[in-house]
């Protein structure tokens, strides 16, 4: 760079020449069909056969037994904490069940008469409505979330 008027700085180019000039071109139309473009720079709007004619006939499904229950811990071993315990399984809820959820978790733990031990989380009463649901599996009848909780309701109006 070089002083040039007034201390500014100027850009000096390499070799000392002053700025090539360019030269706009323009590319002449295509005209009739253009060009096919290699196989990997196509794009298509039609979906592939992607089926593997090698995959046998499905079965009819088997009836599933239902799980056995894992027997619960005796409570006087120390085996850590109880979410240690646990398996983790995410699930996905209504807003409204969320802010009715968090509101019972805080109305539980402000009648609690015990202080200490096992705290009363969202995820614990979500383990006992989890338990009462299997325990009253039988009752369910549905085929929509609507319909099941509609006939667990209804039995235990009963």
């Amino acid at each position: 760079m070089t002083a040039g008027r007034g201390g500014r700085l100027q850009r000096s180019r390499p070799g000392g020449g002053a700025a090539p000039t360019l030269t706009p071109t323009v590319e002449s139309p295509i005209v009739g069909t253009p060009p096919v473009p290699p196989a990997a720079d196509r794009q298509t709007t039609e979906v592939p056969d992607s089926r593997t004619p090698e995959v046998a006939e499905s079965r009819p499904a088997r009836p599933r037994k239902p799980a056995a229950r894992r027997p619960e811990p005796d409570v006087d071993v120390d085996v850590g904490p109880r979410y240690l315990q646990l398996v983790r399984k995410e699930s996905r809820l209504r807003m409204d069940q969320v802010d009715a959820l968090a509101v019972l978790t805080r109305q539980l733990g402000r009648r609690r008469t015990q202080r200490g031990g096992e705290r009363l989380t969202d995820n614990t009463l979500i383990r006992i409505a989890v338990d009462l649901l299997l325990d009253r599996a039988e009752q369910l009848r549905g085929n929509t979330e609507d319909e099941l909780l509609a006939s667990l309701k209804e039995s235990t109006d009963r």
